[in-house]
């Protein structure tokens, strides 16, 4: 049996953001705003809550990421636009960019794994819906024949 990670995080998703700098101050150090500190932390403290912190994946185990970000319909749409955007018939194809999204879920799963460097293989989708959240499922790699 494979070890697996399942994680639902409540609320729109947040991508990984570069430092902030403080301008007004010579050889100031980079800074991570709080938002994303705010979400990779929030994930950090889900973990925990989940797998007490656990390192469910050994060194050098090959990884699949299946990541779903779901995000916040927005206001203001027709009532047509709206109803499309939450069949799925519509997908957001507006920044963030979805290798931002992985980078912010990676940073908060440090203690899942010896290092994010094993995942080999990524199945992610940005999406919205009326609930945003992101669902997270990380199992081992199992070698299979594919069929082409």
């Amino acid at each position: 049996m494979t070890n697996q990670l399942k994680l639902v995080i409540d609320g729109e998703p947040v991508p990984a953001s570069r430092p902030g700098f403080n301008s007004n101050r010579p050889g100031s150090k980079g800074y991570t705003r709080s938002k994303y500190r705010m979400y990779k932390n929030g994930i950090k403290i889900l973990y925990w809550d989940k797998y007490h912190n656990k390192q469910l994946f050994e060194r050098g185990v090959p990884l699949v990421a299946h990541i779903r970000f779901y995000r916040r319909i927005q206001k203001g749409l027709s009532r047509a636009e709206h109803k499309r955007r939450a069949n799925h018939e519509v997908k957001p194809t507006v920044k963030p960019d979805l290798d931002n999204y992985e980078k912010a879920v990676f940073d908060g799963l440090v203690k899942a794994w010896f290092d994010d460097g094993q995942i080999v293989k990524h199945d992610t989708e940005k999406d919205y819906d009326e609930h945003p959240r992101t669902e997270i499922l990380i199992e081992e790699w199992t070698h299979e024949k594919e069929v082409k």
